[in-house]
């Protein structure tokens, strides 16, 4: 009677447990969220030069002009704004020799992003008079012309970059040594004098720009620029 108890009982509670196993249905499986893919990196396009094999052409301008003819025209003496020396000035004074002049000029081409640099060299030989001893008959000393050699050089380098909006980014050296306009006194040598100068520069394409100056008491010397894309 016991075994009997038993095995009924034991057929029970299979029957139950079998019932909530089918009643809860099947296990559910874990839930794994889905992870967003992440973006690929883009690749870097590059981005071709438009102006990769244009050759570039740099000028470079010596302007003197008298400062009495830059203030007849309005310019401040101190370059204050909006009176500052301008190209148009400059060009106004050109008009007359007397008011200005260009005393020297170099040009300079090269491709895009690079160098060119231009140099030369010259020898000028003047009279230079030279007293000599008197004889006790004149009572004026003689005066001997000897000629005499002086060496002079001259050198402009330029690198161009063309940017966007018609924009050309110009680092440039320029340098001159030369004769004085202003003559020498009698049995003096000539008077010289030295330019340098370096910088960069933004330039608008086809327009003339003031990069450098030096003055003294009368006159200012004035270093141009322009920058253009030479024809082919």
């Amino acid at each position: 009677m016991a075994m009997a108890k038993i095995s009924r009982n034991f057929g029970v509670l299979v029957c139950v447990i079998s019932f909530v196993l089918i009643a809860a249905g099947p296990l559910a499986e874990p839930v794994v969220k889905a992870q967003p893919k992440r973006a690929e990196p883009r690749k870097t396009e590059l981005i071709e030069d438009p102006y990769k094999d244009s050759t570039i052409l740099v000028e470079a301008f010596v302007v003197e002009v008298r400062l009495s003819a830059l203030y007849d025209l309005g310019v401040s003496p101190i370059g204050e704004k909006p009176n500052s020396v301008s190209i148009g000035n400059i060009l106004r004074c050109l008009q007359n020799e007397d008011n200005a002049r260009i005393i020297s000029g170099a040009k300079v081409a090269s491709r895009q992003r690079e160098r060119g640099t231009t140099e030369s060299e010259q020898r000028i030989y003047l009279e230079q008079p030279m007293p000599t001893k008197t004889s006790e008959r004149s009572k004026k000393p003689a005066v001997v012309r000897s000629p005499r050699s002086y060496q002079y050089s001259k050198s402009f380098l330029a690198s161009a970059n063309i940017l966007a909006h018609n924009r050309i980014f110009v680092n440039f050296g320029f340098s001159e040594n030369a004769i004085d306009k202003e003559p020498a006194k009698d049995g003096m040598p000539p008077n010289t004098v030295d330019w340098q100068w370096s910088g960069t520069v933004c330039l608008e394409m086809g327009k003339a720009s003031i990069v450098g100056a030096t003055q003294d008491e009368e006159k200012a010397v004035f270093l141009i620029l322009c920058a253009d894309i030479r024809d082919s």
